[in-house]
């Protein structure tokens, strides 16, 4: 008998915020050794290599994530003939865009190093070698990361995580000894290169058992195969490059007006600020296959719950988790990172609005990739680009590295409600339903705590560990009687309960 497809959400979601977590707490943990250990000049040249070395990811064209919904597609046809082409296809793609990309990489690492970024020229040295080895990783990522993406398409998203989760436990621990040895910057990039080559090898010795048709090597080329990936994946391309400018556009800027430090000042809050992001909207994570499936067996009633809901469980999740964090960015960043990073506390409050919004758009966002109706995305993804590009580059001329923050949060908080309102209608929820079924107004009445915490906070100041937490605690119960006694209805209940029966307790509050 085939898994019900809301099986298959529930269970993939679960494994994407247990990779989210991990994912959280090894970095919090580690990043302020990796940070001290490497110094700021050296953590700079880090953060700025990967987000160029990002930029030339994009050479991926969008293939990644068309693969997840066309193997979705395919898996529920069960036509194996037509993923195995697909796959080989894609495969060839991979290989000459990877080589491209790595090429181009090492060509223009002397340009970069010397000349683009205000590098001290006595760690030019350093910086080339970060990006030849960067290059190489490129490659694999490029040609090695389609088995990632069969393993999402066919909705084993609990695989794949659990192998993400091992790469990051071994590399950040690694990581750290080897810093603490004394191995430097390029040891610790070519540490994580070989870990993540590792996991690579393993995603496809598993795809590869789970399929036993999936080609290891390119068979064949199918030319209609490629039109059917690229006239799909071009969408896909520009809006990956909106996710890509996320951080990234605003430390290349930093790296360019301002001296490298300054990339890793920004760093530290846009870390703190991603895992913001990141925590909710692990929520819709698992929904573009599911919506790829739903419209294939044209369950279009379906379809429309699913955005609901993801609506309902980002606004759920985000809301106490950007509230904490954006009012207590300034104990949280000196607890975290010690003294010397006051201005990371700033960029987080700065870019914590925009990410909100976005957060509370992405379901919309993963569903309408599913359905097959990415340039909606796409035109939200473009004009994002420029608003962002356009407002960073000026304030951060003007202020500097705040500047670059404020630029990129007032972006996302115009793109992320536009989005919200448009795409709505789109899958026919007018705002009428919203509100009836006690989505969006319940959301804004969840942000009324917060109000209040940030008001006692400019009073009373949480000082160390201790007032963080009992801020924290204070706010957190107050919010989940509110979650329970407003937002959360019997299905929600249920749910939670089939995994943590504890939870139908919490009906007493409902009373």
């Amino acid at each position: 008998m085939e898994e019900p497809t809301s099986k298959k959400v529930i269970r993939n979601t679960l494994y994407n915020y247990l990779a989210v977590v991990s994912l959280t707490v090894v970095r919090f943990v580690s990043m302020p050794v990796i940070v001290h250990g490497l110094g700021d000049d050296r953590y700079g040249i880090y953060a700025a290599v990967l987000s160029v070395v990002g930029y030339v990811g994009l050479l991926d064209l969008g293939i990644g994530l068309s693969l997840t919904k066309f193997v979705a597609e395919y898996a529920a046809k069960k036509d194996d003939r037509g993923l195995s082409e697909l796959l080989s296809t894609a495969l060839i793609l991979y290989i000459v865009l990877g080589l491209a990309g790595a090429a181009g990489l090492v060509a223009s690492s002397g340009f970069l190093t010397e000349r683009f970024f205000r590098i001290p020229q006595d760690l030019w040295g350093e910086a080339r070698g970060v990006l030849w080895i960067s290059a190489v990783s490129l490659f694999n990522g490029l040609t090695l990361g389609i088995f990632g993406n069969l393993l999402n398409g066919l909705q084993r998203q609990d695989v794949s995580r659990l192998i993400s989760i091992g790469n990051t436990l071994v590399t950040y621990s690694g990581a750290i000894l080897l810093i603490r040895l004394g191995l430097g910057l390029v040891g610790f990039v070519l540490f994580c290169a070989v870990v993540d080559l590792a996991s690579f090898v393993l995603q496809m010795a598993v795809a590869k058992r789970m399929v036993p048709s999936l080609p290891f090597f390119p068979r064949h080329f199918n030319v209609r195969r490629m039109r059917e990936i690229l006239n799909f994946s071009f969408a896909m391309l520009v809006n990956q490059l909106a996710v890509r400018n996320m951080g990234s556009l605003d430390k290349l800027i930093l790296g360019l007006f301002l001296p490298i430090r300054y990339v890793t000042l920004y760093t530290v809050g846009f870390t703190l600020t991603s895992f913001c992001f990141r925590l909710p909207a692990a929520a819709v994570l698992a929904s573009m296959p599911a919506a790829s499936e739903l419209r294939a067996q044209q369950r279009d009633e379906a379809v429309q719950e699913l955005v609901l809901r993801g609506i309902k469980y980002t606004g759920l999740l985000a809301v106490p988790v950007f509230t904490l964090v954006g009012v207590l960015a300034p104990p949280l960043v000196r607890l975290w990172m010690g003294e010397g990073y006051e201005q990371s506390a700033r960029v987080v409050q700065l870019l914590m609005a925009g990410y909100f919004w976005l957060v509370l758009a992405s379901s919309g966002m993963s569903v309408m990739v599913g359905i097959g109706k990415p340039y909606v995305n796409t035109f939200y993804a473009v004009a994002q680009i420029v608003l962002c590009t356009g407002l960073s580059v000026l304030m951060v001329r003007w202020y500097g590295l705040l500047g670059a923050a404020a630029g990129s949060g007032t972006a996302y908080c115009l793109g992320g409600i536009a989005y919200l309102v448009h795409s709505t209608f789109i899958f026919g929820l007018s705002p009428a339903r919203l509100v009836n079924r006690k989505v969006l107004g319940k959301i804004v009445l969840l942000l009324l705590p917060g109000l209040a915490l940030a008001a006692f906070c400019i009073r009373h100041p949480a000082q160390g560990l201790g007032g963080i937490l009992v801020q924290s605690a204070l706010y957190g119960l107050i919010y989940t009687v509110l979650v329970v006694r407003y937002l959360v209805d019997d299905y929600d209940m249920a749910k939670m309960a089939a995994v943590m029966p504890a939870v139908r307790h919490l009906s007493l509050l409902r009373q």
